[in-house]
Parts: C-alpha cells; structure tokens; sequence
C-alpha cells in the first residue's frame, strides 16, 4: 500500500478508535466528534510520524520523477528546434 493511504488509513482509525471510546463514555455526540478531531490530530502527529515520512518521500519520489520526464521532453523539443535551425531557410518563394 502507498504511503499516502496508510497514513490515510491509520489517522481514519485512530479517529474513529477515539470517536467510539468517547461515545462509550457517554460523551455527548457532537463534543465526542469535536475532541475526537482533536485528539486525533495531536496524537497522529507523534504517533504517525514514521507513516507520514513515507508518504512525503513517495510524493518527493513522483514529484523528482515528473520532472525529470518534463525536462527530458523539454530537451527534446529543443533538439528537434534546433535540426530546423541548422538546416536552413527553407525554399523562398518568387
């Protein structure tokens, strides 16, 4: 599974673990949901942490790929400019 949705995945569960418990200790719906929120932001940034590293070094991953694909065509279309350009002016017409 991708980083990205493991990260996703755990910060979900450990949302809804909190949310149930709060709820079981009869915690008032809308405040369970509040705290909940809370909790779960706070706690995943420790927790998560080594999740969220993978998922920032596998978007790092595409983004170095994207570009490296981008400035591949790039240089490609250059070359192909560039041909034109020394092979001449084309035929003139009169």
């Amino acid at each position: 599974m991708s980083g990205m949705w493991q990260y996703t995945v755990w910060r979900l569960l450990l949302f809804a673990v909190l949310l149930l418990a709060l709820l079981w200790l009869g915690v008032p719906e809308l405040w369970a949901l509040i705290f909940a929120a809370a909790f779960s932001m706070v706690t995943s940034f420790f927790l998560l942490r080594r999740q969220r590293e993978e998922m920032a070094r596998d978007l790092e991953a595409k983004v170095a790929a994207r570009r490296r694909r981008r400035e591949a065509r790039l240089a490609a279309e250059r070359t192909d400019e560039e041909a034109e350009d020394e092979e001449g002016p084309g035929p003139t017409a009169r």
